[in-house]
């Protein structure tokens, strides 16, 4: 049976530890999928008026993150993780919703076994008020273990 897991990752330094994690821990087994997904949020047209501006904006990020995403790539490979069996994935949110449902709603149409998460440095009080991407997957995810990674 494929061991299919879905790495969330964002520009942050905790999202390539999560890499770095899956990658020992799965190094050892002979049949592993490893998607890497980030999600780059479109701004709204009340933060970002222009359209040409918010599509400049999204290709900025997009260009950014495909570079950090393939970083992360070759992670896994030097850990023996077949090229073939890595996949990059990054999908663009224009609608309000959040990052965490864009995650898990993946999750489930990928059919994925694992969802691994970098856990941003957040203090208590930021993370009560702007929540918190890990601990909504972790609240909400079900059928799937999910690994937090620090």
């Amino acid at each position: 049976m494929m061991n299919k897991i879905l790495v969330a990752i964002d520009l942050s330094e905790n999202s390539l530890k999560a890499v770095d994690y899956v990658a020992k821990m799965m190094q050892c087994h002979s049949v592993v999928d490893v998607t890497l997904l980030n999600v780059i949020k479109e701004p709204s047209a009340d933060v970002m008026p222009d359209k040409k501006e918010r599509r400049g904006y999204v290709e900025d990020k997009r260009a950014e993150t495909l570079g950090l995403m393939e970083k992360a790539a070759e992670k896994l490979t030097a850990h023996d993780i077949p090229e073939q069996n890595i996949h990059l994935k990054i999908q663009i949110c224009s609608k309000p919703v959040s990052v965490a449902e864009l995650i898990l709603r993946e999750r489930e149409d990928g059919h994925y076994g694992t969802i691994v998460v970098g856990r941003r440095g957040m203090s208590k009080k930021e993370e009560f008020l702007f929540g918190s991407v890990s601990n909504k997957i972790v609240r909400e995810a079900r059928d799937c273990t999910v690994w937090v990674v620090e």
